[in-house]
């Protein structure tokens, strides 16, 4: 039998970057960094170890030439080399033989965060990343899960396509990360990591989150297709007659719009008005101001960035625009409502998928004093920060249901059989994640707790809105 002769540097006993120059460099195929295993399961006697003083041999030394000799026995230097090879598979694959992932070790997870972080879309997802920092680092601190802390990288997309699909691959390629949490208004990297089996839990505003099976949205399934009656029940009880219906010309948002105006058809409230390519950020918003006085509209519904929402209340002030009800996405965030309290007393809004915080719960109340430890500069119901803080609860659950032998595949398999996760008591209602509605389960649109504001505070309602759901092409 010829031997297989590997080239260990000497310094391979004190540490795990020179074991993964010898895996790449000297071992036999299929035997890669983290996986030392193939290699000492061979017959020792079939192994031949060369060293080199210097940790990498040089072109010209007789460690770098090929041996001409045949079966040899292995000396003293092969089990100290056999003992750092062994520290250095413990160190970058999972707990037990056979149980790897990308991304996992024994004491790790690592999970890569995508959303914008600057750029037109930055204020609305504010927030996204901090809370989800904040609730891993909770986590840790009470001990990982199964005895694993959970690390995090984060990928700015800029709400780009083109920057949200190079995040995702430098996220899985180079940052090899176990899973991706995401809110974004592009929905570019989906397909890559469907195809990669990469689990991905966020803001199910994307088709994704309908049937990709890797796909999780934070409360439940994308409504792409599905439209809930409960907003123009809300609004109709608010006074509205007249709807002007806004929205920015993307999958999602347009998704919104059509589901609006299906939704204000069923409960008999007419749309004057629709305008769906309204700009992305701060705008001159005069000609839609006048466009909706014309219509005599007497409510808005814009599923708007929070700039964009701001820049259209501040025109329909100008040309003296009176609404009945109003709601404005991106307008929650405390440090937009004390900016415009003046054009906001009476709108109506609800936070994105949870409860308010102004309930005060002992489940919003731990999700304040969570935020105010580990993202002190992140206000709790700042822009997306409820939804970054119940999708890294989401990657937590996903973690426990798969075992203490997680792969992406078992936690994809895991997760998609919960029906009752309540986004640690944050979600309006529990989410169903099993095959229901839709293949990925229940569309999270169903109910939802709306806030008025009044002064300079939101009001929380008494009780959630819940109306009919409805599918709709």
């Amino acid at each position: 039998m010829q031997a297989t002769t590997v080239r260990l540097p000497f310094a391979l006993r004190y540490g795990c970057r020179q074991c993964s120059w010898a895996l790449l460099h000297s071992f036999p195929d299929g035997v890669r960094p983290g996986n030392c295993a193939p290699f000492l399961q061979q017959p020792i006697d079939h192994v031949r170890v060369e060293e080199s003083s210097m940790g990498i041999p040089s072109s010209d030394s007789p460690a770098a030439r090929p041996s001409r000799r045949g079966v040899l026995a292995v000396t003293a230097a092969m089990a100290l080399s056999a003992t750092g090879l062994a520290a250095c598979g413990a160190s970058t694959s999972s707990s037990s033989s056979g149980c790897t992932s990308p991304g996992v070790t024994s004491q790790e997870v690592k999970v890569a965060v995508i959303d914008p972080q600057t750029g037109p879309s930055a204020t609305t997802f504010d927030g996204f990343l901090q809370a989800a920092k904040a609730r891993f680092a909770l986590q840790n601190d009470e001990g990982g899960v199964n005895g694993r802390k959970i690390t995090v990288v984060s990928g700015d997309d800029m709400g780009d396509g083109a920057q949200q699909v190079a995040a995702a691959r430098n996220a899985v390629q180079s940052q090899q990360v176990f899973g991706v949490l995401s809110a974004s208004r592009v929905d570019t990297m989906y397909d890559y990591l469907k195809q990669q089996n990469v689990p991905v839990l966020g803001y199910p505003g994307q088709p994704a989150y309908a049937a990709n099976k890797n796909a999780f949205g934070f409360a439940g399934a994308s409504a792409t297709g599905y439209v809930s009656t409960a907003q123009m029940l809300r609004m109709k009880e608010g006074g509205a007659t007249n709807l002007a219906n806004l929205a920015h010309n993307s999958a999602g948002a347009i998704n919104s719009a059509k589901g609006i105006d299906f939704a204000a058809e069923k409960v008999g409230l007419k749309v004057g008005m629709k305008q769906w390519d309204i700009p992305l950020g701060s705008f001159d918003a005069t000609a839609v101001a006048i466009k909706m006085k014309r219509a005599g509209v007497d409510a808005l519904s814009a599923q708007l960035l929070t700039d964009s929402s701001v820049s259209i209340l501040k025109a329909l002030r100008a040309q003296g625009v009176k609404l009945k009800s109003v709601l404005v996405a991106g307008v929650y965030d405390p440090k937009v409502s004390s900016q415009i309290s003046d054009l906001l007393q009476g709108a109506i809004v609800t936070p994105v998928g949870t409860v308010p915080t102004e309930l005060g719960t002992p489940a919003t109340k731990k999700y304040v004093d969570t935020m105010a430890k580990y993202a002190p500069d992140t206000p709790p119901n700042v822009g997306f920060a409820g939804p970054g803080y119940v999708s890294a609860d989401l990657f937590i659950r996903g973690l426990e249901a798969a075992g203490s032998c997680v792969s992406r595949s078992n936690f994809i398999d895991s997760l998609r059989k919960v029906k009752d996760y309540d986004g640690a008591g944050l979600l309006v209602t529990p989410a169903v994640f099993a095959p229901a509605e839709l293949p990925n389960g229940t569309p999270y649109v169903k109910c939802a707790w709306y806030a008025v504001y009044k002064g300079t505070a939101w009001v929380p309602d008494a009780e959630a809105t819940c109306g009919e759901l409805y599918k709709f092409d």
